[in-house]
């Protein structure tokens, strides 16, 4: 499944980041995973000369192995926060058949907030983002992502820039249903309105009356 369908992104909204946690967040399982292949695979064999069960511990070798490495490549591309131009989604996988999607209208976002724990995550830069919402009960957070300020940077101004366009969209909006009631106003509403738009304009005629 494509990440657009999965997210289910609407007809004008665009995607404008994938963030995805650090690689070096899982080298210990990465480590792992080939420590018990490459030593099953060099004591290979030895166990097969010890009957069936060198031939277990081998087998068991190989699977903890590929286990410990297919885990962490899970958790690495499966966990992730999707960037959008009108909302944070977080895809949170907990297992191999167990996945959470969660998002946050960038209107309902309250703080950003963002965590760097241990003398590990400040040397390399790695953290966590947190998405707080108005009511402050749900958040958004993904962990173990390189240069967290950046992202919490990027969603700040995201966030501030649909809100400009929501409200740049609403003034048309009732910018457009003015110009149809128009015709329908008594003339007292119109004389109102011509005064009102007079009021506005005369500053700016004023000032390059003066010029």
């Amino acid at each position: 499944m494509s990440l657009a369908k999965k997210i289910n992104l609407k007809d004008e909204e665009k995607i404008i980041m994938v963030v995805r946690p650090y690689v070096l967040a899982y080298v210990w399982k990465y480590m792992l995973g080939g420590a018990f292949l490459l030593a099953s695979s060099f004591f290979m064999f030895r166990l097969f000369f010890y009957s069936w069960w060198g031939d277990v511990i081998y087998v068991v070798g190989m699977l903890l192995g590929f286990y410990f490495i297919l885990s962490a490549l899970l958790k690495n591309r499966g966990n992730m926060l999707v960037v959008t131009s009108s909302r944070a989604v977080d895809i949170h996988r907990l297992g191999w058949f167990d996945e959470i999607i969660s998002s946050v209208n960038y209107l309902d976002i309250k703080d950003i907030a963002i965590r760097k724990k241990g003398i590990w995550q400040s040397l390399f830069n790695v953290g966590g983002v947190s998405i707080i919402t108005k009511s402050e009960n749900f958040a958004l957070e993904i962990f173990h992502i390189h240069n967290p300020a950046q992202i919490q940077n990027l969603l700040s101004d995201v966030s501030q820039q649909y809100k400009q366009d929501i409200k740049v969209s609403n003034s048309r909006v009732i910018y457009n249903n003015f110009i149809r009631i128009i015709p329908s106003l008594p003339d007292g509403d119109l004389q109102e309105v011509k005064r009102l738009i007079n009021e506005q304009l005369e500053p700016n005629l004023n000032a390059q009356n003066s010029k």
